[in-house]
């Protein structure tokens, strides 16, 4: 009879499973309706949404991280974080940030000021007389972003700028409409704030992007194939219009 010793030995000494896999670490900060929070809460809004998802379909595990956006892209770049969404193309970024091929989301780069200079503010020409918020390490659009002729403050969040252009301490701001149009729907801002009526003929896609340090090529392709899925099937899209049904 043949010992089995050798072979029990082996089993006992297996683990019984796999490791599971450390979660990817996702930086971002509040940038209303793609990421929010009431208080100490969870993170909601369309961008935690979609990372809920992709866990769904990839089995991919998400540890949203909320930082200051010019520290989460500072995280990307020396790979202390793996990935960040609601993230707009630079070639600068493209250096350290390996982009999914397509966007998910696009919105438009647009200026706010109060109601009259927002009606007067009319060309690009205008805006070298006032001063401009911005927030600190966004894109929006060229020649904005690299015009150093422009008087411009950058600030950490669109909430401060906001804060900033109703106290007279900008005379205009720039953001996304998808974003700043949904903060506008406080009715602390009704009269105070408008959206100009010069609008920049570009627009900003959103994408999830990967940190270039990280070497996660087979992450990368799981959220990709699922991303483009879920475009496919029109899962963002519907899933967009639960946040803009609620404008009062």
């Amino acid at each position: 009879m043949r010992r089995a010793w050798p072979v029990l030995l082996l089993l006992l000494g297996a683990p019984l499973y796999a490791e599971e896999p450390p979660a990817l670490r996702v930086m971002t900060d509040i940038w209303p309706p793609f990421r929010m929070q009431e208080g100490d809460g969870p993170l909601t809004g369309l961008d935690i949404d979609v990372l809920e998802q992709l866990t769904q379909r990839t089995g991919l595990r998400f540890d949203v991280q909320r930082a200051p956006w010019a520290r989460g892209l500072a995280a990307l770049q020396n790979g202390k974080a793996d990935l960040m969404t609601g993230l707009a193309k630079t070639p600068e970024r493209e250096g350290y940030i390996h982009y999914l091929a397509q966007p998910y989301y696009a919105c438009a780069p647009r200026f706010y000021a109060a109601p009259a200079l927002a009606k007067a503010l009319q060309s690009y020409s205008q805006l070298a007389n006032l001063t401009i918020g911005h927030v600190l390490e966004s894109a929006y659009f060229e020649p904005f972003d690299s015009d150093p002729q422009l008087r411009k403050t950058a600030v950490n969040t669109e909430g401060q700028l906001l804060e900033m252009l109703v106290r007279g301490r900008l005379q205009t701001v720039i953001g996304t409409d998808c974003q700043v149009d949904y903060e506008l729907r406080d009715a602390r801002w009704n009269g105070h704030i408008a959206k100009a009526a010069f609008q920049p003929e570009a627009r900003t896609d959103l994408y999830i992007g990967f940190s270039r340090q990280r070497g996660l090529q087979a992450q990368y392709q799981q959220v990709s194939e699922a991303l483009a899925q879920m475009q496919a099937e029109g899962w963002i899209a519907k899933a967009a219009q639960r946040y803009q049904s609620t404008a009062p």
